[in-house]
């Protein structure tokens, strides 16, 4: 098995005949201010199935980690391959991620215990406009 791609986006989901829909991919967030809160985010993990997999249990584990490798998100998680499918697609969902300050996070992919994919997400604060008038 082997990982084909990981992203964060808006959103994903998975038809019922196996067809990964993506909105919205994400390689950076704004906020005005910070400590900042982003209410949903996705995570799409898609890998390439082998022959040699058929029927196997496989692990994957997804951390968000901050800049000082503190963990934001932590998903542990066992999957039991089926017989014949040559890709699987995983949508994770996170919800009310808290996002201490500025700077940037990365998510950590590892299948059994191998860390296969690591990607950045940066959080920028927005500038700070000038006072509008009559603003004290």
């Amino acid at each position: 098995m082997q990982l084909r791609y990981a992203l964060a986006c808006d959103y994903a989901n998975v038809t019922n005949d196996g067809r990964l829909n993506i909105s919205g991919v994400i390689d950076r967030l704004y906020a005005p201010h910070f400590p900042a809160v982003h209410r949903t985010l996705y995570l799409v993990v898609s890998m390439e199935i082998e022959p040699e997999d058929d029927g196997q249990e496989r692990e994957v584990h997804v951390q968000l980690i901050d800049g000082d490798a503190r963990t934001l998100a932590d998903l542990h998680g066992k999957m039991r391959l089926g017989h014949g499918d040559r890709v699987l697609n995983q949508v994770h969902v996170f919800h009310d991620l808290h996002f201490i300050e500025p700077g940037t996070y990365r998510f950590n992919i590892f299948l059994d215990g191998i860390q296969v994919k690591t990607f950045d997400l940066d959080l920028i604060q927005l500038p700070q406009g000038p006072p509008s008038e009559g603003s004290p």
